[in-house]
């Protein structure tokens, strides 16, 4: 069994925490990139950059409640709430990273005496190619981008192998596709973390995941680019019982509850059978399974 000693260790990419008080008013050249759920700013900081995340934006106050209420008791998830998303952010941040994974560096040490404590991050700045573009970049030649699926695909499974092991559904992307991965510096950086998932079934959170990986090649980068993925994940993932969740998740959950409500949505529900739902991506991947397996 691997153990958290046996996986490789965490990256040396974090920043330097020295403490340090700044004022976000008095800082120049900022760029404001986003403020809708969350506000982000790229501002100048020792001579780079950094990017200055609050977890709170222009949303009614009242749709946070709104939102946090299905969180918790319909879905399984966690608050969304700005304070506790920052605080689960964070905690991700670390778990992912003690177990070799490697997400944006943070600035911990740094304090804005304009910002209300608890509710932002700073991180460093990543400027990497996400995955979305990547993909569909045809300056790259297709076997270079079909290589890099490749060596992605086992470090992918460590994860899920690990969540697993640990019984650690933080180590999963509620939130996951191919938008939240990144390429930098030759390693693959994750982020967005902010809400998780609060199951203790983490084998069914790592199906979960899986398809929603693998519709997001098919809605993202098309047909042809999504059989090539398909085919190389088959062929790839190293542990095809554990891949095999993907469908399990959709067809056979463990709450007879769901695998009820699911069967009833796959029948009735036209949304549900397009190209690219989970239900259909998971009977795609257990018949590609199923045919490797007799190969």
């Amino acid at each position: 069994m691997t153990t958290v000693a046996d996986a490789p260790s965490a990256p040396q990419h974090q920043p330097d925490a020295q403490p340090e008080v700044l004022r976000l008013e008095d800082i120049a050249d900022k760029e404001h990139l986003a403020g809708a759920g969350n506000w982000l700013w790229k501002i100048p900081f020792h001579g780079k950059f950094a990017v200055l995340k609050g977890y709170y934006g222009n949303r009614f106050p009242l749709l946070h409640w709104k939102k946090t209420i299905g969180n918790t008791l319909i879905t399984g998830r966690t608050s969304h709430m700005p304070r506790a998303r920052c605080r689960v952010e964070n905690e991700c941040i670390d778990v992912w990273e003690k177990h070799g994974f490697r997400c944006f560096g943070r600035y911990p040490g740094v304090t804005f005496t304009d910002l209300p404590e608890g509710l932002y991050t700073l991180f460093e700045y990543v400027p990497g190619e996400h995955f979305r573009t990547y993909f569909v970049d045809k300056q790259i030649p297709l076997e270079e981008r079909l290589a890099t699926w490749v060596r992605w695909i086992p470090e992918w499974h460590r994860r899920h192998k690990a969540a697993v092991e640990h019984g650690e559904s933080r180590l999963l992307h509620e939130n996951g596709d191919v938008k939240h991965v990144m390429l930098w510096e030759g390693d693959f950086v994750y982020f967005d973390f902010e809400v998780v998932f609060r199951s203790k079934d983490v084998r069914d959170l790592v199906g979960r995941e899986l398809l929603a990986y693998l519709r997001s090649t098919g809605k993202f980068f098309g047909a042809e680019m999504y059989e090539r993925m398909m085919d190389l994940t088959v062929e790839h993932y190293p542990d095809k019982t554990l891949l095999m969740e993907a469908y399990d998740h959709a067809f056979r959950n463990h709450s007879l509850v769901r695998r009820f409500g699911r069967a009833l949505d796959w029948r009735l529900r036209a949304q549900a059978r397009k190209t690219y739902s989970k239900y259909s991506v998971a009977l795609d991947l257990k018949r590609r399974l199923d045919a490797a397996s007799l190969s």
